[in-house]
Order: structure tokens, then C-alpha cells, then sequence
């Protein structure tokens, strides 16, 4: 009996903690609460991606950078310790982007902008057609050739000229005629009075025809003016629109190095401030989970930017020097779509179609071989690959990524569709904390859970 009255008061006194208790002291709810604030705070940063955008990148290239300003940071020979490294670093990287807004961006937009007139002209077109016609066996050149006709071709801007034309020579034919008749009517052997009816009846055309021209010009001037001002202002909207493309641009360009100094000067404090918010029974095993982290992003983030880029730069050369058109845009394509691994495949199919187009342009004394068509960029991919599988990956992106092929695509694939540009920035990294706390966190409590006994029947 007195066992009951113990645990009936038990049970009183747990109803009465519950009844006590604060929303945001119930666990459950404040796990709730704590994903729907983490939701909020990305719908925000999306809403006002304008602004997060460059603070996004400057905290990345500050986190990119962190350990070499560091490094720098620790030698004698650089003034004002963290500062003179931050300073160093921002000037590195504005006289980076000045070089490569002087030597590479003009000849990039060159290639695509020719690359986009082939293709609009129907040169693209009209060169596969005939590479279809010359290369391709017969029982693949139709599925081919309905793949190559869904490319403009052309035909509309030629068709327009020729047009032009036609009706530049149907005006002098009927001009040609004019004088003609005008000749005719003049003879000697037209009668006296043929000449008097025509007299008159040139008096009443001569006033219906100026009443005929006043009107005709004035509606010409009216359909100009309207005319004028549609182009004036088509002219000044699409001015606008450059300048404002312009001010954003310049906008980002000052923005991002901007915040990467404070950034990157305030990082150890940053850091500090954010450890502090941990609570201190959990701040060891938080401290290890944010460990993982770090390093699976920074060897994916900081690895794969810098193999990409010297990526680019080795493909940009090999295209070059096999002959493979538009190899400036082609290679730098290439090398940043190789952060995520394998896709940089494309690449050899890409070059192989380029070089087959340029070589119709060439005399065929002077045609590469099909062979070396097929071979020459695929060695150059070949080579690159190996230096990035034996040398560049190994020193720079080591092997603590923890990040499959697979999860990468999806992540790229899933972080563009929802949020565009700024789901693409956040993608992997967010990608890399799902897995590791799905890892060391959910998986391991699920297994406790399975692993634990089943209670036993109730005494009665």
C-alpha cells in the first residue's frame, strides 16, 4: 500500500515538473524550434541574397585563406603581425583580378561571343553537316543529322538579305518603266488635243497630288517620330540596364575584398566568440563534431578551388597547343566543372567535336588525321587527369574530403534548383555537416535504439 502512495506522488510530482516547465525548456521543442530558426535564417540569406551573396564569398575566401594568413601572420619579416598579412593578401588578390580582368576575361568573352555568331549564323550547322556527311557511317547518320537540325541555321538572316534585294531590284525595274511611259507620252506624233486634255488633267493631278504629298509626309513624319522614339527609348532602357550591370559589378568587386579584410583580420576573434556560445558540457564533443567538419569542407573547399584553377591553366595550354578552337573558354569550363569529380569528362566529347569543326576550315593538304582528331584531346585531358590523380590531388586536396562523387553532384544539383546561385555557395559545405552529423550523431542514437531491451510486462 505504501509503495502505490510512494509512486502515485511520483507520478503527482512529474505532472507538476511538466506543468511547470517553459515551452523552451521541453527538449523536443526546443529542437524544433531550433531547425525552424536554422530554415528562417537560410529563407532570410536567400531573400536578401543581393547582400549575403558577397558576405558569403568573403567568408570563404577568408576561410580559404585563414591558414596561409596565419603562416603569414607568424613571421618576423611581415609588420603588424595578422594585420600586415591581411593587408598582403587583399593587395594579392585585387592586382590578381586586375590580371585576370586584363588577360583573360577579354579573350574568354571573344570566344564566346564567336563561339554564340557561329552558332546563330548556322556556320555550326553547315560545318557538322558536313562533318556528318563525310565521317559518320550511314546507319548513324540520320539520328545524328536530327540532332544537328535542331541548330539555327541562319536561314532567316539570309533570307531577310535576299528579300532586301529582290525588292532593291523590283524598285529600279518599276522606276525603268516610269521613264519609259514618260518618254512615250512625249512624242512628236501625239495630237494637239491629247496635249490640251492632258494639260488639264495635269492641273487636277498636280493639286491632288500635293494634297496626296503633303498628307504622305506627314504620316512619314508622324511613323519616324514614333519610330525615333521607340528606338530612343529601347536605347536609353538597355543603357540603364548596362549601367546598372556595370554599378553592380563594381559593386561586387569593391564589396567582396571589403568585407574579406574584416573578415580575415577579426577571424581568431570571430572563432572565439562562437566557442563561447557552446555550452560547456557539450563543448568537447561539439568541438570534435566541428573538427570533422572543417576538415571535410577545407579539404574539399580549399583543395578542389586551387586544383581546379591550376587545372584550367594546364588545359587552357594543351588545348592550345593540339589546335582545339575556343581552347581559352573551353579549358576554363572544363577545369571548374572538375570540382565535382569526374564530370570533367565532358570535356574530351567537347574537344574532339571543336577540333572536327575547326579542321573543315582548314585545306585538306593541311587536315589533321581522324585519328589524331579523336586522339590529341584526349591525351591532353588524359595527362591533365594523371597530374591531378598522382600530384595535385594527393599535396593539396589530401584524402580527408569524406565526400563521394555522388553526394557532391547531388548536393550542386539540389543546392541550384532550390536557391539558385546561393544554394550552389552553401551546397557543399552543408553537405559535408549533414554527413558527418548524420555519421557521428543520428545513425549511432538509432542504433542504441534498436539495440536497446524491450521492457517487460507490467506486475499487476
Amino acid at each position: 500500500m505504501d509503495d502505490r502512495d510512494a509512486g502515485s506522488r511520483d507520478n503527482s510530482d512529474k505532472s507538476c515538473d511538466w506543468a511547470d516547465l517553459h515551452l523552451w525548456q521541453i527538449r523536443f521543442i526546443r529542437d524544433i524550434l531550433a531547425g525552424l530558426i536554422v530554415v528562417l535564417l537560410f529563407w532570410l540569406g536567400y531573400a536578401l541574397r543581393d547582400v549575403t551573396i558577397p558576405l558569403l564569398v568573403a567568408l570563404l575566401l577568408a576561410y580559404l585563406a585563414e591558414p596561409a594568413i596565419r603562416w603569414t601572420a607568424a613571421n618576423k619579416w611581415i609588420p603588424f603581425q595578422r594585420l600586415g598579412a591581411v593587408i598582403l593578401f587583399v593587395t594579392l588578390f585585387i592586382v590578381m583580378v586586375l590580371a585576370v580582368v586584363a588577360f583573360v576575361v577579354p579573350p574568354t568573352v571573344r570566344q564566346a561571343f564567336q563561339l554564340a555568331h557561329d552558332i546563330e549564323s548556322g556556320s555550326v550547322r553547315s560545318k557538322l553537316i558536313q562533318l556528318t556527311e563525310e565521317y559518320v557511317p550511314d546507319q548513324m547518320k540520320r539520328d545524328i543529322l536530327d540532332v544537328v537540325s535542331l541548330l539555327p541555321s541562319g536561314v532567316a538572316l539570309r533570307l531577310t538579305d535576299e528579300e532586301r534585294l529582290d525588292q532593291d531590284e523590283a524598285r529600279e525595274a518599276r522606276d525603268e518603266d516610269a521613264i519609259k511611259k514618260d518618254a512615250a507620252s512625249s512624242s512628236p506624233a501625239a495630237s494637239e488635243s491629247s496635249k490640251v486634255e492632258s494639260a488639264s488633267t495635269q492641273t487636277s493631278v498636280e493639286a491632288g497630288s500635293d494634297d496626296l504629298n503633303l498628307s504622305t509626309v506627314a504620316s512619314a513624319a508622324r511613323s519616324n517620330a514614333g519610330m525615333l522614339y521607340g528606338i530612343v527609348r529601347q536605347g536609353g532602357s538597355i543603357a540603364w540596364a548596362m549601367v546598372l550591370e556595370v554599378f553592380a559589378i563594381g559593386m561586387l568587386l569593391f564589396l567582396i575584398p571589403f568585407y574579406f579584410f574584416f573578415f580575415s583580420l577579426w577571424y581568431e576573434h570571430v572563432m572565439e566568440f562562437f566557442d563561447g556560445l557552446i555550452p560547456q558540457r557539450d563543448r568537447g564533443r561539439t568541438r570534435e563534431l566541428l573538427g570533422k567538419m572543417d576538415a571535410a569542407v577545407a579539404g574539399f573547399v580549399r583543395g578542389r578551388i586551387l586544383i581546379a584553377i591550376i587545372m584550367s591553366a594546364m588545359l587552357v595550354v594543351g588545348y592550345m597547343f593540339v589546335g582545339v578552337p575556343y581552347a581559352i573558354l573551353l579549358g576554363i569550363v572544363v577545369g571548374f566543372v572538375s570540382i565535382v569529380p569526374y564530370l570533367g569528362l565532358v570535356g574530351i566529347p567537347a574537344a574532339i567535336i571543336l577540333l572536327f569543326v575547326g579542321q573543315l576550315e582548314v585545306a585538306d593538304a593541311d587536315r589533321m588525321a581522324w585519328w589524331g582528331i579523336l586522339l590529341w584531346p584526349t591525351v591532353v585531358y588524359t595527362v591533365v587527369g594523371t597530374v591531378d590523380g598522382w600530384v595535385l590531388t594527393p599535396w593539396i586536396g589530401g584524402k580527408t574530403t569524406n565526400l563521394d562523387p555522388v553526394t557532391i553532384f547531388v548536393a550542386i544539383l539540389a543546392g541550384g534548383s532550390v536557391l539558385g546561385v546561393y544554394g550552389m555557395l552553401i551546397s557543399i559545405p552543408v553537405a559535408a555537416c549533414i554527413k558527418i552529423l548524420l555519421a557521428e550523431v543520428v545513425v549511432p542514437k538509432l542504433q542504441e535504439l534498436g539495440a536497446r531491451p524491450k521492457a517487460g510486462r507490467p506486475l499487476t
